[in-house]
Order: C-alpha cells, then structure tokens, then sequence
C-alpha cells in the first residue's frame, strides 16, 4: 500500500476513532515506527489530527494531552506511586501522563516540587502546601512540557529525594526513551535523586527505543499495573529494585 492511500485510510479510521496509538497503525498497515511517525506528522500538517505522544487524537477536540492519553491504569499507578511521598520529601517529576496522574494524587504534606511539565505544575501550584520550581527549557506543545539541554542543566541545580519517572520502554538493559530530548532530561532527574522510581503500566516491558536512559543498578522502585513474569520479577530482585503492583490491591 503506497503511503497516499494510507493516509487516506487514516482519515477516515480517525472520523471513528478519537485516539490511535503508533503500535496500532504499525500493526494495521505493516509499517516501522519512523513511517507511522512520517505520516501522523503529514496529518498533523493538514489539521487532520493532533500529534501526541505514542500516537495522535482527533482534531478540534478540547482535552488537554493528559486526558487525550488517560488510561484507567494511568491513574492507579500514579495513586500508588504517591504513597512513597513522605512529608517534606524534596521531588522530581518528569512529564509523563502516568506521573501526571501520580501528581493529582499527592498527599497532603508539605513538599518541595521540580518539575518540568506545565500540566503537573498547573495541579501543584494550586496546593498552598507545596513549594514548586519549573525548570526552563524548550517548550514542547505536544507533550505540554520543557525540554532540552537548558532543561537538563536546569535539573542538575537540585538534589532531591525522590524522583518519578515514566517509562516508554523496559527491556532487560534498562529503560528507554523514544526521544533524544526526553532521555537527556530524565539522565539529569536520575543524577539528582537520591531515589528512582519508575511508573510504567504492563505494556511498556520488552519494548526497546533508540535512547537509553539508565540501568536496572539506577533504580530503586518500579510502580506497575500488572505483576510481569517470573523472569522479569527474578532480574528486578537481582537489582534490588522494589516492584509495586496496583494489582495486588483488589486480588
């Protein structure tokens, strides 16, 4: 299928649909990841759709980027990631939707917060309790955040204690990022915390992306919706990483 008639196949797949993943175009029309990206950003161009993270949403629609992309799991991995906030813990948290929703769910204890994602800065800065930093940086519209070298050097002025990060890919040599900008950003958060936590819901493991962002050694907890398998629980024990599952809460 050439790509003039596939786009036009996505025109009309997104009338019926108000969001499309990558993986679902790759699947659909046997295309690499760079292609389904190539054609998402010709739709983009037309004002067919709006560009997301991992995929694309129907155009003239009123969602901010994290309800476009806004999973039930989303939000109860984020809910039991902020159950490792203590009172007066100095953060990080990066602009991932999972640790947007973890945001939300802060308790109500005095913090420090850094963070380079407008829509998590929007939520905390509303809480009188919590004393927020946004870094600089180079303003992505898509993902609603700061990225970049000055973003990065921006974070590596603070030492925290915690910092939450999500995850575009797990694979036995670590975790992954899709863009350049996004791995140099989360290597910064990782330098300046004391402790990793990871929130990934269960379709992230053995996926691999272009940029590696760290390690097993680098991270202290992982905060996921589904226990992995036995081979997966096995290495995170090896690497002393903490696995959280929501799961666990309802079984």
């Amino acid at each position: 299928m050439g790509q003039m008639e596939r786009l036009q196949q996505m025109r009309e797949w997104i009338k019926t649909s108000p969001e499309i993943s990558l993986d679902q175009l790759m699947q659909e029309y046997q295309i690499s990841r760079d292609t389904a990206r190539r054609d998402v950003i010709l739709l983009e161009q037309e004002g067919e759709i709006i560009r997301v993270k991992n995929g694309l949403v129907r155009a003239g629609g009123t969602l901010a980027y994290e309800q476009r992309t806004e999973k039930p799991e989303k939000r109860r991995i984020g809910q039991r990631a902020a159950r490792h906030v203590h009172a007066n813990d100095r953060l990080l948290l990066d602009a991932a939707t999972t640790v947007s929703e973890m945001a939300r769910a802060l308790p109500p204890y005095p913090l420090q917060v850094i963070t380079n994602s407008l829509d998590i800065a929007d939520y905390v800065g509303a809480r009188t309790d919590i004393e927020l930093y946004v870094t600089g940086g180079r303003f992505d519209r898509h993902a609603r955040s700061l990225s970049g070298i000055k973003t990065a050097d921006d974070i590596l002025n603070y030492q925290v204690d915690s910092v939450f990060l999500g995850a575009c890919g797990l694979t036995e040599e670590g975790l992954f990022a899709e863009q350049l900008e996004e791995a140099v950003v989360k290597k910064a958060m990782i330098r300046s915390a004391t402790r990793v936590i990871v929130l990934a819901d269960h379709t992230k493991f053995n996926k691999r992306f272009l940029h590696k962002v760290c390690d097993w050694e680098q991270i202290d907890v992982l905060v996921t919706d589904q226990a992995p398998d036995a081979s997966w629980q096995e290495r995170l024990h090896h690497y002393n990483v903490e696995l959280d599952v929501t799961e666990e809460e309802t079984t």
